[in-house]
């Protein structure tokens, strides 16, 4: 092999080598993005439940309207409310005064509101606006139900929306449970095992560290072979 075509084979390991280099820097920081996407979803008291429950079809008017969220509610005067309206069409709403919003003492993921007055048939709204004691974040929602009122094709409409940006399924809409089999099922051996906790949630915090791992993990990686790169090039 001559002088000159040795030297041509080094400089394209130098130039792959750097370009090694550069796509990994640039796939660690694509890999970052991506994380803290994720957890700026998560980043928010969400809706998981209520009473009356989503679009439910109530034979009388509730005395008190309750909503269960899936991060616990900071409490400061303000930022956790609730709103009764009658949805009279797609754009008309006439509000209803309801009492203030009580935070739940033993499970602060749960606030409620009283009722005071008889609601007329129809549909209605419920617009609620809740701040994380978790992360800080800021949400808001609407949830319907009806009263005495068979819902429209409209409100129907509306109410799948609704169901698509709070995340949960339409009722009714859920998939039937698998029939059972004719034979049975063998029993599972019991495992004796600590008690679990009632309520299981993982917060926000473990995937913020496991985040920052995997961010510092990629950065020395980069580093090293940026390092090793420039090495190469100046031998």
């Amino acid at each position: 092999m001559t002088r000159t075509t040795t030297a041509m084979v080094k400089m394209l390991q130098k130039t792959v080598t750097a370009n090694n280099c550069r796509l990994l820097l640039a796939f660690a920081l694509g890999l970052t993005a991506c994380w803290l996407v994720i957890l700026r979803a998560d980043a928010h008291a969400a809706y998981e439940s209520s009473t009356p429950a989503f679009a439910e079809q109530l034979s009388q008017s509730p005395d008190r309207i309750t909503i269960r969220f899936s991060q616990e509610l900071f409490r400061r005067e303000g930022a956790n409310t609730m709103e009764l309206a009658l949805i009279q069409s797609s754009d008309l709403l006439a509000e209803y005064e309801i009492g203030p919003v009580e935070i739940d003492n033993d499970d602060r993921k749960v606030m409620s509101a009283k009722v005071p007055v008889e609601l007329p048939p129809g549909g209605y709204g419920v617009r609620w606006t809740t701040l994380s004691a978790e992360d800080g974040d800021e949400h808001s929602g609407w949830l319907t139900f009806y009263v005495q009122w068979e819902p429209r094709p409209w409100q129907i409409e509306q109410d799948r929306h609704i169901a698509q940006e709070l995340l949960i399924p339409y009722p009714g809409d859920e998939p039937d449970p698998p029939e059972a089999a004719d034979a049975p099922t063998p029993a599972t051996p019991a495992v004796a095992r600590a008690a679990d906790d009632p309520n299981p949630a993982l917060g926000v915090g473990p995937l913020v560290w496991l985040a920052l791992g995997v961010v510092a993990a990629l950065t020395v990686v980069g580093a090293l072979g940026f390092h090793l790169g420039r090495r190469g090039t100046g031998a």
